[in-house]
């Protein structure tokens, strides 16, 4: 098995007299000999990675006895979230020092697992100490850009904690809570803010987002005017998610927004399950949401169209590809 790429960035090797000799010097060094021979290898089942997690554990007790120099060594380690939080906690210049001396991938490597990885939401207390901390990093602090680059990355990767684009009991599949911090996360990366039918009684809004397996995500949204016509706009994310672009406001006819309306009644869009037991394939999945009168609806399908190919199915799929077309994307989105 290789070892993520994240684990990759850089190999430290550090001359063992630059250590503070506060703590016993072979375990220390002894463990960084052996991460960097692990991290040249390149495999966690071979013999060179066979203590890799005691090793770590060792810089960790020895960061906790004072030893601050072997910070840069566990920022490889990305998963290592509790830590992160705790280092930047008792030492945020310490830390945040440590972070910008790394090239800028890697800075926001380390950014994401400060912010929880990529599987689930900070405990929320625990969000809102690191996100008050980072804010209070002074513009004029040398550690400012890598401050704000940890800031964008607490924020997206939490945004469920504080952003409710699903109202509470929309989703209820045994993968609901995963689902939401999921989709949250990737709205928030697009810009995009939550559509509850409260914030304009009045309107008619449809939004549909595509979350490819291999590309980052991307939205279009349609204004429906009260002439029957509409305008759309469309926005992407780098698959990274630290790059956003964002379309202009186009123009959308009556007959179009017409015949995208039939679409959604062939499909019964607001009265389709907003989840649905997974098929068990891979693939994109297609959020698909709508606010009329005050009513908020969302339906989310993977690879709608090829998952037996039902009417409402394929009704639901070209519908999101309507918003495609009309807001100018000139390639069909596939799974």
């Amino acid at each position: 098995m290789k070892i993520s790429a994240a684990l990759l960035v850089f190999v430290l090797v550090v001359p063992p007299s630059s250590f503070s000799q506060s703590v016993p010097g072979n375990r220390r060094d002894g463990a960084i000999k052996e991460i960097n021979n692990c991290l040249r290898r390149n495999d966690v089942s071979s013999r060179e990675c066979r203590n890799l997690n005691q090793n770590i554990e060792t810089l960790i007790d020895v960061f906790k006895t004072g030893d601050k120099s072997v910070l840069p060594v566990l920022l490889h380690f990305t998963y290592l979230t509790n830590f992160f939080a705790d280092a930047l906690m008792s030492d945020p210049n310490g830390f945040l020092t440590a972070m910008a001396g790394l090239p800028e991938n890697d800075q926001r490597a380390v950014a994401v697992g400060l912010a929880g990885g990529a599987f689930s939401p900070l405990p929320k207390p625990r969000y809102e100490a690191i996100r008050d901390l980072l804010l209070s990093i002074p513009d004029r602090s040398p550690t400012s850009n890598v401050a704000k680059l940890c800031v964008r990355e607490v924020q997206t990767n939490n945004a469920s904690l504080y952003l409710d684009y699903f109202p509470p009991g929309t989703l209820t599949g045994r993968a609901a809570t995963f689902t939401v911090y999921w989709f949250s996360r990737d709205l928030y990366s697009l810009g995009e803010k939550p559509l509850p039918p409260e914030v304009r009684t009045n309107a008619t809004i449809y939004r549909f987002t595509y979350l490819g397996a291999f590309s980052g995500p991307m939205s279009v949204t349609l204004n429906v005017m009260p002439d029957g016509g509409g305008t759309v706009i469309m926005k992407s994310a780098s698959e990274s998610r630290d790059a956003l672009a964002t379309g202009d406001s186009l123009p959308v006819s009556q007959a179009k927004v017409s015949q995208f309306v039939q679409g959604l009644q062939r499909a019964d869009f607001w009265h389709m399950p907003p989840d649905v037991p997974s098929t068990g394939m891979d693939g994109a999945e297609w959020i698909l949401e709508g606010v009329r009168s005050g009513e908020y609806h969302v339906a989310f399908r993977r690879c709608p169209g090829d998952d037996g190919r039902t009417p409402n199915s394929l009704a639901f799929a070209e519908s999101a590809r309507l918003l495609l077309e009309f807001a100018g994307h000139k390639h069909s989105p596939g799974c």
